[in-house]
């Protein structure tokens, strides 16, 4: 099926090419006039928007034709308009080879819409292209088939999985980039994965661990230095209790308390950290 472009379609590009009714002079040699529209050789004449208008839709036929050649799927009228004008605004060989063109193809409408985000340039018309590749890509889901949108409070039924590979389909480049990352070697403990971590094995022996983590030396030194503080604390609230009186009593139950609590803590962490017997595989 062969499409053309809508008058919606010409007045999306009209809109962003903006007129120009006297030719205004190119960098690389030619003329620029009306909307979009390039003179080669002499400047010429100065246009009407009517005039502008007719010479957009004969500039426009040619984009017409590559859109029509490049898609393998059919599309709504809305998606085709959206498609000319990016072609146009782009070039063909851009169009060609663009994530657009390839996800369209694929049927990814959806995917399709977010690469037209991708392209734009750092300088004077970067903002001008974003205004327009979002108008584009609005077109272009003028007619797509309409679904309730998950809220904050509504979670997606796609699992994060499904998610980040429609993420990476639509974002190719960085795709590319995550898979020629290598894997961290240092400081990861486990590897996410449905294998257990190995085990040392030794048949009909037991294997012990040494008493305490030596990797997390200084874990065990600051627990040790709250052992021996609040070591500190216990014994003197006792030095104070011992043949004091009530107001004593109080305050040297004041200062044991807190050496009694560090203790517990500091002997919990040490035994977390402590030996333990793993039973090997026959």
């Amino acid at each position: 099926m062969s499409y053309a472009i809508s008058s919606r379609g010409l007045a999306l590009i009209r809109k962003f090419e903006g007129f120009r009714a006297a030719p205004a002079p190119l960098p690389a040699g030619g003329w620029l006039v009306g909307y979009g529209h390039v003179r080669i050789g002499a400047a010429g004449s100065r246009l009407t928007k009517t005039e502008a208008a007719e010479l957009l839709a004969l500039d426009a036929a040619p984009f017409e034709r590559v859109v029509n050649r490049a898609l393998t799927v059919a599309v709504a009228q809305s998606q085709f308009d959206a498609l000319v004008s990016f072609a146009f605004s782009v070039g063909e060989a851009a169009f060609l080879a663009s994530d657009v063109l390839r996800e369209i193809n694929a049927g990814n409408a959806i995917a399709a819409a977010q690469a037209m985000d991708g392209g734009a340039r750092d300088d004077e018309f970067a903002h001008a292209l974003v205004s327009r590749r979002a108008a584009e890509k609005a077109m272009f889901l003028k007619d797509a088939p309409g679904a309730a949108a998950p809220s904050a409070l509504v979670r997606s039924r796609c699992s994060p999985g499904e998610r980040l590979s429609a993420i990476l389909r639509a974002e190719p480049a960085t795709q590319a980039l995550l898979l020629t990352q290598p894997a961290p070697q240092s400081g990861v403990r486990e590897l996410a994965s449905g294998h257990a971590a190995p085990v040392a094995r030794r048949h009909g022996r037991h294997i012990p661990r040494l008493g305490f983590n030596f990797g997390a030396a200084s874990e065990n030194f600051g627990l040790a230095a709250l052992l021996m503080f609040g070591g500190a604390l216990l014994a003197g609230g006792s030095s104070i209790v011992i043949g004091g009186d009530g107001v004593d009593l109080l305050a040297g139950s004041a200062l044991a308390a807190p050496g009694l609590a560090a203790i517990a803590m500091a002997g919990y962490g040490l035994w977390r950290g402590g030996p333990h017997v793993e039973s090997a595989d026959a």
